[in-house]
């Protein structure tokens, strides 16, 4: 069943790709044209997803297999699914070392919906010669870190620090999406303050993964949830603090965003500047990531 909807999504990029339903942040319907065209351009993209969305999928892929084309394969491609620790298999993977992405999946701690939604970006990378990077930081440890605070971080072996971003930890508490996460964490049943402080781990890891990763005259596709670059805040903040503003200015950032609208509805500009791309879908169930 699974490698059935692959391949269904993989008819469904080469039919819908092209004629998906965005906009541009002030609200004005775009193309898929002008967004390829900004994006050959961009240093790093990063698309924000809705997870369980058939169209941000279908869109990803078609996206890498054009930019792979327009960049004559200097393309980079970075994952939120995959955590830091993982990079080894990934990179056996490339190798061929591991034969098919349902191996991969059993030798790592896949979403439930990697095979469905996230092989068909692997495996053409893989066949394109892209480089794959596992960004996030482990989940057992962001985990800790939301039940416990940065104290979670002070027992961690060598080994174990070298996966995240530098410690001790930069803190970007007053961005807007961190101060929201209040709310959020009470309906997880977890304290604000730890919830806040493993997704600022989370986001801090990613970003400093795409800075070590990065190459000139490439393009680093980032994929991740949209909330994680949403307003370019998320590693998108982290990332403009870690190079600092002089290195920042010379990089051309793409934000591309999901959003889950009824049948029919258009998106309407925000008070905020969401992304540069805003990419509308009908709403979706929603499902436990980790």
């Amino acid at each position: 069943m699974q490698w059935m909807k692959w391949g269904l999504l993989l008819s469904l990029v080469a039919a819908q790709g092209p004629g998906l339903n965005l906009y541009t942040h002030r609200g004005k319907p775009t193309s898929y044209k002008a967004l390829l065209s900004r994006a050959a351009k961009a240093d790093i993209i990063f698309f924000g997803e809705l997870h369980n969305s058939t169209e941000a999928h279908a869109l990803q892929q078609q996206l890498l297999n054009d930019l792979i084309r327009l960049k004559n394969g200097k393309v980079l491609l970075g994952l939120e699914m995959f955590e830091r620790d993982q990079q080894e298999v990934l990179i056996a993977y490339q190798r061929r070392e591991i034969p098919t992405p349902q191996a991969l999946s059993e030798k790592t701690r896949a979403w439930p919906n990697f095979l469905s939604d996230y092989a068909p970006l692997v495996e053409t990378a893989r066949r394109h010669g892209v480089p794959i990077y596992a960004t996030n930081a482990p989940r057992e440890i962001a985990r800790a870190v939301s039940k416990e605070g940065l104290t979670a971080l002070d027992a961690l072996p060598s080994l174990h620090r070298g996966w995240l971003a530098p410690l001790p930890l930069l803190r970007l508490d007053s961005l807007p999406s961190y101060q929201a996460m209040g709310e959020m964490a009470t309906q997880h049943g977890l304290e604000p303050e730890p919830f806040r402080l493993a997704q600022m781990l989370k986001d801090a890891t990613m970003a400093y993964t795409i800075i070590q990763a990065f190459q000139p005259t490439y393009t680093f596709l980032h994929i991740n949830g949209s909330y994680h670059s949403d307003y370019g805040e998320g590693i998108v903040a982290y990332l403009r603090a870690y190079w600092g503003p002089k290195v920042a200015k010379t990089k051309k950032i793409l934000i591309i965003s999901t959003v889950a609208l009824p049948p029919g509805e258009k998106y309407q500009p925000e008070a905020r500047k969401r992304a540069d791309f805003v990419l509308v879908v009908p709403p979706v169930s929603s499902s436990q990531m980790p």
